[in-house]
C-alpha cells in the first residue's frame, strides 16, 4: 500500500473508476506522466464501494491541482467512463457538521 505521509501538505487530484476500465486507464497514466512531469501519478485501491480504483496525481497547491485535474478529465479520460473527480489536500480530514 502507498504511504501517503510523503505527500502531506500537497494536493491530490483523484479520479475514481471501475476495475473493468483498468486496461484503458494504464496507457492514460503513461501519457499523464509525460504531459505533467511535475505531478506524481499513482493508482490506488478505492475504499469507495462504487469505484475499484482511484487514479491520484499529487501536486503542489489547490489551484494547480484543480487546473491539472480538469485538463486530465477533459483531455485524457474517455467520455464513456463513469468517473468521479475531486481534489483534496493530503493529510487533512474535514467534516461537515
Amino acid at each position: 500500500m502507498n504511504d501517503l505521509g510523503k505527500y502531506k501538505g500537497k494536493w491530490a487530484i483523484m479520479i475514481g473508476f471501475k476495475g473493468e476500465h483498468l486496461a484503458e486507464i494504464e496507457p492514460i497514466i503513461e501519457a499523464l506522466q509525460e504531459d505533467y512531469p511535475d505531478t506524481e501519478w499513482n493508482c490506488m485501491n478505492s475504499k469507495f464501494p462504487q469505484y475499484d480504483f482511484i487514479l491520484c496525481g499529487f501536486t503542489g497547491d489547490r489551484d494547480k491541482a484543480h487546473q491539472v485535474g480538469m485538463a486530465v478529465v477533459r483531455k485524457h479520460m474517455p467520455q464513456h467512463l463513469n468517473l468521479l473527480y475531486w481534489i483534496k489536500e493530503v493529510g487533512v480530514v474535514k467534516y461537515n457538521v
